[in-house]
């Protein structure tokens, strides 16, 4: 039976094509709230999923964080890199979009003078609020997109960023006591944080808003395939039951579980048994298109308001696409360059300290 372990063997995927369709899909799922509901919706909702597609591709985006993110921590166990990593890898373009989008589009779709808009103390909070990955996050600018169907939002998507940074954390205490190498332990551990969420939710770390503590399973899910990669099976007859298991259960109380089975399996068959990778000559950037995707969205309501949900899905991407591209190439790939600077720079203190003094006591 081939399993995960044999996938991470062959040192080739398809993460990052499956990262960009998952993005897409979260502009192709905001595009109706944005648009005011203007017809078609989504699919996933006419086909009585009991779920849409920007929800799955959130959850693909957990599942797959989860996997990797533990993985990289398992390669490098220490907690200063594992930190700075991560540090690199998701502030740089968000600090960037979110100076933007208050700086330069706020300034542009605003309905104050230019004036109060830059005194106006939302303006600068938004930044600064934003940047401390709270779950009080500021979504409106002053008079920003004010006669837009979606009018309290500029940037919907970055919700998901505090819960991402919260499980950041939880990697590296189960890797600070040894659960991440210690698979018994890390299975324990997995099996108490289930328990507690089902039969407990409201005690969970993750459970305001109530939304986290799903992508926190997800992300779980995605770190329990790492940790047991070996045991994992890579079949597309399993994917098809689970599908199928799904669909039969989607008006019960355990189509959830199922349902995230499902998808946990789909992000992993795709990553390893699609065959072309050809996607992978091309950069990262599903991270700037799921930061831009939904101001450039807005920025098409504001000016193509009649336009139903696909084309203003389908604009929105075409934006966010060149945004994501220099985002990736301008900042997210320039601040990749310097994840080894902390062994750098401790590697250069501890050439620069000087020796210890030779030990005469035998003399």
């Amino acid at each position: 039976m081939r399993t995960l372990a044999d996938g991470l063997a062959q040192k080739a995927d398809n993460f990052l094509l499956l990262r960009f369709v998952a993005a897409s899909l979260v502009i192709y799922g905001h595009a109706p709230a944005i648009t005011g509901g203007a017809a078609p919706v989504d699919l996933f909702a006419r086909l009585n999923w009991g779920t849409y597609s920007g929800s799955i591709a959130v959850d693909l985006f957990f599942i797959v964080s989860g996997f990797l993110v533990t993985g990289s921590f398992l390669r490098n166990p220490r907690l200063v890199d594992f930190a700075w990593a991560r540090a690199i890898r998701i502030v740089p373009a968000y600090a960037v979009c979110l100076v933007l989008t208050a700086g330069v589009l706020g300034a542009a779709y605003t309905d104050l003078p230019l004036r109060e808009y830059f005194q106006h103390p939302d303006t600068l909070g938004y930044v600064v609020r934003n940047l401390k990955f709270d779950i009080l996050m500021q979504w409106q600018l002053p008079g920003v997109f004010a006669d837009n169907p979606k009018s309290d939002v500029v940037n919907g998507s970055i919700w998901t960023l505090p819960a991402e940074v919260r499980m950041y954390v939880l990697v590296a205490a189960l890797g600070v006591i040894g659960a991440l190498s210690w698979r018994s332990l890390f299975n324990t551990v997995v099996l108490g944080l289930l328990v507690l969420g089902v039969l407990y939710p409201e005690q969970t770390p993750m459970s305001n808003p109530r939304e986290y503590l799903r992508l926190a399973g997800l992300f779980v899910a995605g770190a329990f395939c790492y940790v047991n990669r070996e045991r994992i099976p890579l079949r597309g007859s399993l994917l098809l039951a689970l599908v199928g298991m799904a669909w039969l259960w989607r008006n019960t109380p355990v189509f959830p579980y199922l349902f995230a089975a499902a998808e946990v399996a789909f992000a992993f068959w795709f990553a390893y048994n699609t065959r072309w990778r050809g996607f992978n000559r091309f950069g990262d950037y599903s991270y700037g298109i799921y930061l831009w995707g939904y101001p450039a969205q807005q920025i098409v309501a504001a000016h193509a308001g009649g336009l139903h949900s696909h084309g203003n899905a389908l604009a929105g991407f075409l934006i966010a696409l060149a945004l994501a591209i220099a985002s990736w190439h301008l900042v997210e790939q320039p601040a990749l360059r310097l994840k080894g600077l902390p062994g750098k720079l401790a590697a250069r203190w501890r050439s620069r300290a000087p020796a210890p003094a030779p030990d005469r006591s035998a003399t």
